[in-house]
């Protein structure tokens, strides 16, 4: 699974006035009307070396299941995402991949973000590493090891942010970040090492994720970290 898959998964990758620049019920931060799509410039980086790849994600519009309201997400991978609206959050509650006919419910509804988010809220969020790898003696990265899992606490710290990215330049933007230290067995002589994954995105009011930055800095023999970026390319509504 790729760090494109990783990122949706962790972020529905990606989270809100119920009017203003938007269509219907859409939250103004996190659009969901039907027929949005963007198209993202994905970039990891480590020690081991540098990928670039295009990323894209589409909205599927409403969904009934079970006698609810769900709007459904896709990605050029092929995985659909079920959200839902709560009272005060963008949740999601559910993923089909390629392969499942239905969709398969999270074991616990994960919050995207709050519908009509403010300085200062902050909300919890599962997640794992998104570029951590062991580099000897096989290359392997730690996406399925429960050992470091982890939650971010994110936060909202700007609703005033100027972003410039090359679908354009966005004012205004929400900036949500979260961190969380995990330990790391890097060196077996010198034991843990502790790993601060520090988690960024910006959000354009009308248009969505604009920007996604994910830092896990490590370097030892053994196991190295780096950095992650998503920059939006192109979007249409």
């Amino acid at each position: 699974m790729n760090v494109a898959c990783r990122i949706t998964l962790a972020f529905a990758a990606a989270a809100v006035l119920l009017a203003g620049c938007s269509k219907g019920p859409s939250p103004i931060y996190f659009p969901l009307d039907k027929g949005r799509s963007w198209t993202y410039e994905l970039i990891e980086a480590n020690p081991l070396g540098t990928k670039t790849e295009r990323f894209e994600m589409s909205n599927g519009g409403r969904r009934e299941r079970n006698g609810e309201t769900f709007y459904l997400r896709r990605n050029s991978l092929g995985s659909e995402y079920w959200l839902k609206l709560d009272d005060k959050n963008i949740v999601r509650t559910g993923l089909r991949t390629t392969v499942e006919f239905e969709p398969r419910d999270d074991a616990v509804p994960r919050t995207v973000m709050p519908i009509a988010p403010k300085l200062g809220d902050s909300w919890e969020s599962p997640s794992q590493p998104f570029i951590l790898e062991r580099a000897v003696p096989f290359r392997e990265r730690f996406l399925h090891h429960d050992s470091v899992r982890f939650t971010l606490l994110m936060k909202v710290t700007s609703i005033s942010e100027e972003v410039t990215v090359a679908a354009g330049t966005f004012k205004n933007c929400l900036k949500v970040e979260g961190d969380a230290p995990i330990n790391i067995l890097a060196d077996p002589r010198l034991g843990a090492s502790e790993v601060v994954v520090r988690h960024t995105e910006w959000y354009a009011p009308g248009v969505g994720l604009i920007k996604l930055k994910r830092e896990e800095p490590l370097e030892t023999t053994q196991i190295v970290g780096g950095e992650v970026t998503m920059e939006l390319l192109d979007y249409h509504d």
